[in-house]
């Protein structure tokens, strides 16, 4: 099937060939004769991406540009086995089938760490307003425990925005599209005195809602969002830079989640909403029967502060200070009904510090980085979880009585209970100390070494649960002291190393061979007051990889095979009234991945990246929360993880007497995802296939450019993300899809 859709779009991409054909009087390829040279900082230290033992994808801000991707959701389809959800609308991120397993207000952390600048950014709700104004994005599979630290157990999604220039140059881009899409982007740059450059971003994106509520009669899953940053950098010395930068980022709009099915059909409380007269599906997937309509409210910001002395003889300091900010309020239904069930109001807070200092020398056969990495992080969240009071009632008719026959009869109808409200805060404070050294064995052969020890404490306070179906719902109401759990704190450490011998071939040509280790610290059940805290969780890396230039630097093969012994996994399990997190006891993936990128003719470059997982639980135990009884899940698949991804695309640039014309088709097929590790079908998403499609036009001097494009051409609706409620909801999915096929023109001008 994906090979036919993909057809498709050859047939599409050969008549906008024609098409641009017929507008070139004169038309010559593109003076492009093979793959240019990509730099990177996957170590650290800026080296030729071929010349670097990591599996790294990196692409420049202006190939992001030309391939249309404006948002971390398109970039996850270009990289091997990276795959992106945004259920709880919060980007989960998903490495070789390891993704952010917290979705139940854990004060957890994803297993990929994703970086702004060099600044650590925890919050997934926090990702959204930070991919704009982009020199090069680079994404390192695999445990980056060593260098890169804090939760970096899967890899790392580094983003490098563009710094202050010395001349002044800017640009704005508008991009116009169906769905009422507005999105603009731009920035301008330049100096401000001697030694002092600056440079001002924004981005905004608007369109009207890809799904429509019913109840309400309005779109949802609209967007409304606007981000800024700017940065000062100081370079008055020969030996010492230093970068200040601010960024700002709101988000209010009617994004939400949809109610997708049951997970447990046949269970007695899976009847709740047609039993009680209530509707949540017309079989319109894309239609929303919420009485609630949806809302999320983000506002992040952050500030940095990046400095670098080169001391002489090789030796140099950088530091790295960072504070980040941010506010995510959201509001839904939990069951996706016109009866409005259950409700959702909740938030989240986080203050966040951090400080890299780095101490780096080079010698003559390699050179060596030490460093210590501090960590600050208060969480606070609350939510609010209302009950209607009809539904508490006829809940007691079927026999669940949530609350006594007299509170019933003191509740008007309409109303609602206080159901469930839940707060805790949680502060965390880490400190680890690094090192890694690379040494010339021969003038081929390398050794890189290096090691972190991580010590981490978790501080529980002020967790308290309101479980009330007698009383009705006042916002108001505060949390009384026989609510609270007593404070409770965990300490982790860990000794995380890795050892990387690597051999080369020739000019930008080698194999490797690494074994590595991650380490991702346990933590507290918040929306559990009460439960134990699970356990950290720890990962053994054995990974092999080569990279070639070939035939003048017109093929290029990177490839990596990984074995991933796991233990204590963190998963998230649904139980009748909430969500906890669980550990798995160990666990097994593995796989391999290439990317292949071939310069067939001079303005014709073509790209492959397949990759297969394999992943299993080895000794899993979990209660089931439908029949009470015990499941052991051995076998089953992760979820996001699925056993294989294809992306794919080709493009053809040549110029004529208007300008340069690029024509370009890409798209990405993977195979059947699971959102839970129950591996039920009605919980998953069938194999997909998403193709895209641009005609790109730029003027000779490069000031000017347009561009026709559409995503998603066959329309398909596939599921990015979902997860369970509790039983007493009636175990419904929420959540979301990919949008749908969307089209439009964007305009570029460059001064």
């Amino acid at each position: 099937m994906a090979f036919i859709k993909f057809s498709q779009l050859c047939i599409f991409a050969a008549t906008a060939v024609a098409s641009a054909a017929a507008v070139a009087q004169v038309a010559t390829p593109s003076t492009t004769e093979g793959l240019t040279e990509i730099i990177v900082t996957a170590q650290k230290r800026a080296e030729n991406l071929q010349d670097v033992p990591v599996a790294v994808t990196a692409l420049s801000g202006d190939e992001l540009a030309a391939r249309g991707v404006t948002d971390v959701q398109e970039f996850s389809r270009l990289v091997p086995n990276m795959n992106f959800s945004d259920s709880y609308n919060e980007v989960r991120i998903s490495l070789r089938g390891l993704s952010f397993e917290d979705l139940a207000t854990q004060a957890g952390e994803p297993r990929v760490a994703y970086h702004v600048d060099g600044a650590y950014v925890s919050e997934p709700a926090a990702i959204g307003g930070t991919f704009f104004d982009i020199n090069r994005v680079e994404v390192n599979r695999g445990p980056q425990g060593t260098l890169f630290g804090r939760n970096a157990i899967a890899g790392t999604v580094n983003v490098i925005t563009n710094d202050p220039t010395d001349t002044l140059s800017g640009y704005v881009n508008a991009e116009l599209g169906n769905y009422s899409t507005m999105n603009f982007d731009g920035a301008i740059s330049g100096p401000l005195s001697d030694g002092i450059s600056g440079r001002i971003a924004f981005q905004t994106r608007n369109h009207s809602g890809y799904d429509y509520n019913v109840t309400n009669n309005i779109d949802v899953n609209n967007k409304n969002t606007q981000a800024f940053r700017a940065k000062i950098k100081f370079n008055r010395l020969a030996n010492f830079t230093a970068t200040l930068s601010a960024d700002y980022a709101k988000e209010d709009d009617r994004s939400g989640l949809l109610f997708l099915g049951v997970e447990y059909p046949t269970s007695p409380l899976a009847g709740i909403v047609p039993g009680a007269g209530g509707q949540n599906s017309d079989g319109n997937p894309r239609h929303d029967f919420s009485a609630l309509l949806p809302n999320t409210a983000k506002t992040v910001y952050g500030f940095g502060l990046d400095t670098k002395l080169e001391m002489g003889n090789s030796f140099s300091l950088v530091s790295l200070l960072n504070y980040r900010n941010s506010k995510f309020n959201y509001v839904y239904d939990d069951e996706g009904s016109n009866l409005g069930i259950i409700r959702s109001n909740g938030f989240e807070f986080v203050d966040e510090y951090s400080g890299e200092f780095r101490l780096e020398k080079d010698f003559s056969r390699g050179n060596i980085v030490l460093g210590t990495f501090l960590y600050k992080q208060d969480y606070r969240m609350q939510t609010e979880n209302p009950f209607s009071a009809n539904v508490v009632e006829y809940l007691a008719g079927i026999g669940i009585p949530l609350a006594s026959p007299a509170q019933l009869a003191a509740l008007p109808g309409g109303s609602y209970t206080e159901g469930f409200k839940l707060a805790g805060d949680v502060s965390t404070r880490s400190i680890a100390v690094f090192g890694q050294a690379a040494f010339d064995l021969t003038d081929t052969t390398k050794l890189i070494a290096g090691a972190r020890y991580t010590d981490e404490t978790k501080r529980l306070s002020n967790n308290a649960i309101i479980v009330d179906f007698g009383s009705l719902y006042n916002p108001s109401l505060p949390f009384a002291p026989g609510n609270f759990v007593p404070n409770a704190h965990v300490s982790y450490n860990k000794f995380s190393p890795r050892i990387t011998l690597e051999q080369k071939l020739g000019p930008h040509q080698l194999v490797y061979l690494t074994y590595a280790k991650g380490f991702k610290a346990g933590g507290f059940n918040v929306s559990a007051p009460g439960s134990p805290p699970y356990l950290p969780e720890t990962l053994t890396d054995y990974e092999a990889g080569f990279k070639v230039d070939l035939l003048d630097r017109k093929l290029r093969i990177n490839t990596a095979g990984f074995y991933y012994d796991y233990s204590n996994l963190q998963e998230t399990a649904a139980s009748f009234t909430t969500n906890s997190n669980v550990n798995a006891v160990s666990a097994r993936l593995y796989g391999v991945e290439a990317e292949i990128t071939v310069v067939p003719a001079p303005g014709l470059e073509i790209d492959f990246s397949p990759a297969w997982l394999h992943s299993a639980f080895r000794n899993f135990s979990v209660n089931d929360p439908n029949s009470g009884g015990v499941d052991v899940l051995d076998g089953k698949k992760f979820p996001l993880a699925p056993n294989y991804t294809l992306s794919y695309g080709a493009q053809y640039a040549f110029n004529s007497s208007v300008g340069e014309i690029t024509l370009r088709g890409d798209g990405q097929s993977k195979g059947r995802t699971y959102f839970d590790f129950y591996n039920i079908l009605g919980n998953s998403e069938r194999p997909s296939t998403i193709l895209n499609a641009s005609i790109g036009w730029k003027s000779h001097d490069d000031r000017l450019s347009a561009s026709i494009f559409a995503k998603n051409i066959t329309n398909g609706l596939y599921k990015n993300g979902a997860f369970v409620q509790g039983g007493v909801a009636g175990w419904p999915i929420i959540g979301s899809y990919d949008p749908p096929r969307t089209y439009g023109v964007r305009f570029g001008v460059k001064f």
